[in-house]
């Protein structure tokens, strides 16, 4: 399967016209493949790169907690709070399956189209958006729950 295949029903390419597309998939890339039980970020590691995952599973993981934060399939795009804030990752992401990913660092974004780094740019402003916003309906739940048991 080719990478143009691969990443035609990826949500972070969804406003890449067709062109774009076929030029993202002809660039040198800096395709990396995991194996199941490799890490691919590492809490509190400071290395900035942007992760879209194109084949496989991978699960979110924190210090502290016993379960997974969240489990990522093909097409889920990590590693998105690090690339834009400079900040240590805040979470591990480890494959659950051999998996295949693209890594964007600086330099390969930086040799993006610029519409197509805006594209890249508003894509992750929604997702984080959405992440917020699933936050506060779930915090928001928990206070009117917590509200509830205090009243008993």
């Amino acid at each position: 399967m080719s990478l143009l295949e691969m990443i035609e029903d990826i949500p972070l390419f969804k406003n890449f016209s067709e062109e774009e597309k076929k030029a993202f998939a002809k660039m040198d890339h800096s395709m990396q493949a995991f194996n199941k039980g490799d890490t691919i970020i590492k809490e509190g590691e400071h290395y900035t790169s942007l992760y879209l995952l194109v084949r496989g599973t991978a699960q979110v993981t924190r210090e502290g907690y016993d379960s997974p934060v969240a489990v990522l399939k093909a097409g889920s795009a990590f590693g998105e709070i690090s690339f834009l804030t400079r900040r240590a990752r805040q979470s591990n992401v480890i494959a659950n399956e051999n998996s295949l990913a693209i890594k964007i660092d600086d330099a390969f974004f930086a040799k993006l189209d610029p519409a197509m780094r805006d594209n890249i740019k508003n894509y992750l402003i929604e997702l984080l958006a959405n992440r917020l916003d699933s936050m506060n309906e779930a915090l928001s739940k928990i206070a009117k729950y917590a509200r509830g048991y205090a009243v008993l």
